[in-house]
């Protein structure tokens, strides 16, 4: 490891020092368990929590491996809690404008907010709504106050991290604004951690997801305007499960007006092709409900 990223890694652990208590919002990416992992060695499981957004718009292929992730026999150990989310009675989400990802991440973390707030832990930003617990120091029930402090007191106070890197804030992600109004923490991206740095990091730490290649949710495969079905969203879902056994890890299918776009990686574009000439996959396809099979097939970059 070169001295430019020992220093990086050195401050994003100063970072987590001065939390003192942390939520990671934790996806199941190689960005947010790093950063969980950190935040673990940092300041002890006990002071850290995942949460993890479970909807229609993860497959539940990605929820039972994040959950692994944390509670497996190889996981990272540390408080986990699988928050229900329903997009789907979101109005403002489920027409699907430009400013699906804002709305989307809004609802989530604030989401997360409240299942922190029913654990008797509120966040300390500026942003942060209701109220703070205090803890007598010697024992007895904790009383919610707003305001001051009584005397002989603690403050306990849990920040709600997010898992940005600094190749994020260059890139066009109306998620970031919902960030920076709920006034979340980004260590990875306040240490200036990009993604090659994390994936090192996530190997050297033995994180079994350092090289996954990235992913969204399922409503990012869906053209603006769009309406978000259940049902879309699920042929998405087999869609891409059965490329994934074929060996396609990382592809995305994305439905679109007069055809289907399959995105996958640079080094599976050749054999994705061959794939693609083959019945099988025509007949599976048709087989989800896509009326007419008129096939597009990209690279993607894997970071």
């Amino acid at each position: 490891m070169d001295r430019d990223l020992k220093n990086k890694l050195a401050r994003l652990r100063e970072l987590l020092q001065t939390y003192k208590k942390v939520a990671v919002a934790f996806s199941g990416g190689v960005d947010s368990t790093l950063l969980l992992r950190v935040a673990c060695d940092t300041l002890g499981p006990d002071n850290v929590t995942a949460l993890h957004a479970v909807s229609c718009l993860i497959p539940v292929a990605d929820q039972i491996k994040a959950e692994r992730l944390v509670t497996g026999p190889d996981g990272i150990h540390c408080s986990y809690q699988a928050v229900k989310v329903y997009p789907l009675r979101w109005r403002e989400f489920v027409a699907n404008t430009e400013m699906r990802c804002y709305l989307c991440k809004k609802r989530i973390y604030g989401a997360f907010q409240r299942a922190l707030r029913q654990k008797s832990h509120v966040g300390c930003s500026s942003a942060s709504t209701g109220a703070s617990i205090e803890v007598p120091p010697t024992g007895g029930h904790a009383s919610f106050i707003h305001g001051a402090r009584e005397a002989g007191s603690s403050l306990v106070c849990v920040l709600l991290l997010d898992g940005t890197n600094s190749d994020d804030l260059q890139e066009h992600r109306p998620g970031l604004q919902a960030i920076r109004e709920l006034a979340m923490k980004t260590p990875l991206a306040e240490a200036q951690l990009n993604k090659k740095d994390i994936r090192f990091l996530a190997r050297q730490m033995g994180l079994t997801n350092w090289n996954q290649p990235s992913n969204s949710c399922l409503a990012t495969r869906m053209p603006v305007h769009q309406r978000i079905t259940i049902p879309l969203l699920k042929r998405i879902e087999l869609a891409e499960n059965f490329l994934q056994n074929k060996g396609f890890l990382g592809c995305r299918v994305k439905p679109g007006q007069e055809s289907i776009v399959i995105h996958v990686l640079p080094s599976d574009l050749e054999e994705m092709i061959i794939l693609s000439l083959h019945p099988e996959m025509i007949q599976f396809l048709e087989n989800l409900g896509f009326d007419e099979i008129h096939l597009q097939i990209q690279g993607r970059e894997k970071s």
